[in-house]
Order: C-alpha cells, then structure tokens, then sequence
C-alpha cells in the first residue's frame, strides 16, 4: 500500500487545487456547478470464496466539480472518500505442512478449525470522472456514468475461530502430539485474533448514476438518485498461498494467523457499492 501514498497524496492536491480554482469561478458563470455528496448504504468487497461470503455496508462522501458544455450536458471530476466490509465464513478449515520446532526437530504441524469467521474493511479515496445528461426545466432527470480510480487509505482483517485443535505429527517417530500448549499444540475454544493490516491495490471502477435533481434557487440544486459502482480489476495480489495458522519456532504460544486471501480459500477480490447518493450543488 505504502507504494501508492505519494501518488493518491499527489492527485489528490491536483484535484482539490483544481475545484478551487473552479469554485472561485462558478458563481460567475452557470457553466460551473460545484457539488457535495453522501452515498450508501451497500459497499462491499466482492470475491470468490469456497466458504459463505456476507456483504457489508459502508458509506461515501466527496466532493464534485462539473463544466456544462450546454444546459443539458456536463462532464466533471471529484474526490470522495469510500469505506467497503465484508466477511467471509468457513465451518470447517483445516491444513498441515512440514517445518521444524524449537529444537530445530523436523515435524508436520496439522491445524483444525471450526467456525472461522473473517470481517474484512477498507477504505479509499476514490477520484470519479464521469459525463452527466439532464432534461431541461427546474425539476429533472439526470443520468451519469464514467469511471473511478481508486486508492487505498487503509485496511484491516479480524480473525475469529469457535475452536482451534492444533497438533505436530512426528513421522520419525510415527507420533501425534496434541500437546503440551507450550509447544504450540491445544485445543482451543473461542479463539480470536487482533486487527491486522490487509493490503490491497488501486481499484478501477465503472460508475452509473441515476435520479432526479430539483432547483431550489437560482443557483442551488439538490440531487436525489440511486448509483452504481463496479470495480472491475483484482485489488488483492497473491504472490503464493499461505497457510492460515503459522506455525512459530521461536514463540511456539504465539502461532501466527494470515488472511484467507493468502490462502487458497479466497481470490479475486473486487470493489462493489450501490444505494441511494444525495447532493447539494451550487452553481
């Protein structure tokens, strides 16, 4: 993620110079309208799973500048920001690989969980571009469509198991042990793992925009509409697959837990909002 902070930072300050300079501007010609804007409530992360996936909710807020090329018909820039949660579910996950504990003695270490429940959240600031078409008169139709780029703010997974049974199988010795705890082997209920950071791409999106926009003066409006926002691109890189619970040498009590997205349980994971978006405008 850290890749892309001085390039969102850097288009950001482009964008917000830019609707500056236009805001200056607008009250002295009609060609310019100048919007802000809040959007939801469906806003999710959308993927491929071999386990139940439950979308979430999240909200928008940005602003937005617009040209009218005539009275009819405008294109526009803006910068908002989005939030996006999801949660996948699994009733039984379970792996084993080989490695070496702390006596460096080769063994397969064998994981078995029930209930897994994984809650994932993003947030982005998202820089629409877009052309909108609107019917003459003081109460109208509209219709806008364009794209979206997008650019991670933050992210985080929480990891959450009904039980955990944990185990090394030691095939020189042709022995199973489901302990002690100190070794890293138990079974436990109500396992649930802190926060951690989850790290995704720039997202490109299609976005269409529908409603009604009413004038309540001679140089403010208010937008009522319904809008969609569809990503169409992988946000998630996954180098290799991982396995869910990580064995630790070193602190054999403190296992280490990835995301499902490192694992092959998950995959493809794209951008999704739709609801209702109001904006007030001044023009």
């Amino acid at each position: 993620m850290k890749k892309y902070i001085t390039n969102y930072i850097r288009s950001i300050l482009m964008i917000m110079a830019f609707l500056g300079i236009c805001l200056t501007s607008y009250s002295q010609e009609k060609k310019h309208e100048f919007s802000v804007a809040v959007g939801g409530p469906a806003s999710y992360m959308d993927y491929k799973t071999s386990g139940d996936l439950v979308h979430g909710n999240g909200f928008s807020a940005g602003l937005r500048y617009s040209y009218y090329l005539n009275e009819g018909f405008s294109v526009g820039v803006g910068l908002e920001y989005q939030t996006y949660s999801s949660t996948a579910k699994y009733q039984f996950l379970a792996g084993q690989y080989m490695t070496t504990d702390s006596e460096n003695e080769s063994f397969q270490f064998r994981y078995k969980a029930t209930n897994l429940r994984e809650e994932q959240k993003l947030g982005y600031v998202n820089i629409p571009i877009g052309i909108q078409f609107e019917t003459p008169g003081t109460s109208k139709l509209y219709l806008a469509a364009g794209a979206k780029i997008g650019f991670a703010t933050n992210g985080t997974y929480e990891t959450s198991m009904q039980n955990l049974t944990t185990s090394g199988y030691y095939p020189q010795y042709n022995i199973e042990l489901f302990g002690p705890t100190f070794a890293g082997f138990a079974s436990t209920d109500n396992v649930k793992i802190n926060k951690q950071d989850f790290n995704t791409e720039v997202s490109y999106s299609f976005t269409f925009e529908t409603g009604f926009k009413q004038h309540i003066g001679e140089k403010s409006s208010i937008y009522i509409g319904a809008y969609l926002d569809y990503g169409l691109n992988n946000i998630y890189d996954k180098n290799e697959n991982k396995n869910l619970v990580q064995y630790n040498a070193e602190i054999p009590v403190e296992l280490k837990y990835n995301s499902v997205f490192d694992s092959p349980y998950a995959e493809d994971m794209k951008l999704i909002s739709y609801g209702l978006k109001l904006r007030f405008a001044m023009r």
